[in-house]
């Protein structure tokens, strides 16, 4: 019989272990921060005049980058959306960041991390080339041009729908569905989703060095290389309304050579990957201790 305690740990200690064996170090950044990010994205506390629970980890831990090229951070993360058998409000992450590393070398980390735990080969499927197949256009070669119009009228949205929601739609219809029974790594995803800060794939028009790990339904990893054009980034976050306070302390770092501009990151979700390494779709069995 499982016990999930014990299969939770053991999971954590295996990563601990990989990312030790790569000369990550561990940090611990605040849980708690100073700044809001904007209605609905984070919880906020009574504490030292107004603070707000992290939804991520994220850039907070990018600028450690400043003390050692690989760090990683386990910790909790809160996010106020209603709970389900897939989401809580709180809920653990291992995010990293390595600087001077290209995208490949995060595709092979991921699977060192990942794979052991899972019963599936991982293969990888393009997300541009998927569009490609249904639109026409190559956005290797081409702008987005019409396409967040089409995509729209495919899955019978409105055009006043943002195109980062309807390409997470198309996504989770026509690639995550996929995944079932399988591990996908879903790669080459085009711009203007919810990645703004992922690199432009050098040599394409509209593609970017992203990757997200489905498990049998269940997205698990996204791991991208950071893009190191302050310019293009900001206007793609910008664009998508993802440029943030958070964002903006991490570019200040890497103005003053605090921290590096290339450097590639990846984030794990630790309950979704005991999810998926044992086959039973609900969070709160890997929620070992009760909600005081």
């Amino acid at each position: 019989m499982l016990n999930p305690v014990v299969m939770k740990s053991d999971l954590l200690f295996s990563l601990r272990d990989t990312l030790r064996s790569e000369t990550f170090v561990e940090v611990v950044t605040p849980a708690v921060r100073r700044a809001d990010l904007g209605p609905g994205r984070r919880v906020p506390v009574d504490l030292d005049g107004g603070r707000f629970l992290r939804a991520m980890i994220g850039p907070a831990l990018r600028v450690n980058m400043e003390h050692h090229r690989r760090v990683f951070e386990i910790g909790q993360c809160f996010r106020p959306e209603k709970p389900d058998e897939l989401h809580a409000p709180e809920f653990q992450m291992l995010d990293l960041y390595a600087a001077d590393e290209n995208f490949e070398f995060l595709f092979a980390l991921a699977e060192r991390l990942v794979v052991p735990h899972i019963r599936y080969t991982p293969e990888r499927v393009s997300v541009a080339g998927h569009i490609h197949d249904v639109f026409g256009i190559d956005l290797r070669r081409e702008p987005l041009g019409d396409l967040p119009a089409q995509m729209a009228a495919h899955l019978d949205m409105g055009t006043e729908v943002p195109f980062k929601t309807v390409l997470g739609r198309f996504v989770e219809r026509e690639l995550e569905t996929q995944s079932t029974g399988a591990a996908l790594f879903l790669t080459e995803y085009p711009i203007g989703g919810d990645e703004p800060c992922a690199r432009l794939t050098p040599g394409t028009t509209a593609v970017l060095n992203r990757f997200e790990v489905l498990i049998d339904g269940l997205e698990v990893v996204h791991g991208y290389e950071d893009e190191p054009d302050r310019a293009a980034f900001v206007e793609r976050a910008r664009a998508v309304d993802l440029y943030d306070d958070e964002q903006a302390l991490a570019w200040k770092a890497i103005d003053a050579g605090q921290a590096p501009a290339h450097s590639v990151g990846l984030g794990i979700g630790i309950e979704r990957l005991c999810m998926a390494a044992s086959g039973i779709k609900d969070i709160s069995v890997f929620q070992q201790s009760a909600q005081f």
